[in-house]
């Protein structure tokens, strides 16, 4: 007999341009991509595709990149998958989320986000390439503590930040996390 195995979650890698240079990044992304981004227009159409066979409620759409958030129209797409009654995160570095783009991500429907943190500010800012990702990604945090989306925090343990993962465990509660998920992952 066989199983039904419906679909739940859905990624949609929205770009690849990002504003970061992780040494763990599987991804092609650079600041400006050498391929333009999927319009939205043809995701939404892919989606509209997929809504007669799926449970749109508990298909849950998780946008990715690159960075999400380099986008412009992420409000647009989200917007329209509210409309659908779609819930719908993304996965972002944190960076660029300011109190302004996080209420207009609210506006549009925003349910879910991710941020990452992979250690104290030495060891994250190495791993993630760029002096000041720390600071936005905490940042990030502290905005999202302050409203009602459902948000986790993501860490890459990796030798670097192996031997202080209960201090990392405290400093994101101190900042309001109440959800943190580690993975591993070879730095490429």
């Amino acid at each position: 007999m066989k199983q039904l195995h419906p679909l739940k979650q859905l990624f949609w890698e929205c770009t690849l341009r990002c504003n970061l240079h992780c040494l763990h990044c599987g991804s092609d992304c650079k600041n400006e991509a050498l391929a333009p981004d999927m319009p939205k227009e043809d995701f939404l159409r892919a989606v509209d595709e997929l809504l007669p066979h799926v449970d749109r409620h508990n298909l849950n759409v998780i946008i990715s990149g690159g960075e999400p958030l380099v986008r412009k129209d992420i409000e647009e797409v989200g917007m329209e998958l509210h409309r659908r009654e779609m819930p719908w995160g993304m996965v972002s570095n944190g960076l660029l989320l300011t109190p302004e783009r996080l209420q207009s991500l609210m506006r549009a429907g925003l349910t879910g986000m991710s941020i990452s943190i992979d250690g104290n500010a030495d060891d994250h800012n190495w791993m993630r390439g760029n002096p000041r990702s720390h600071e936005g990604a905490f940042r990030a945090i502290r905005l999202l503590s302050q409203t009602s989306v459902k948000w986790d925090v993501v860490t890459c343990v990796n030798q670097r930040n192996i031997n202080y993962l209960h201090e990392l465990r405290q400093e994101l509660i101190d900042a309001g996390a109440h959800h943190w998920r580690l993975f591993t992952i070879v730095p490429m």
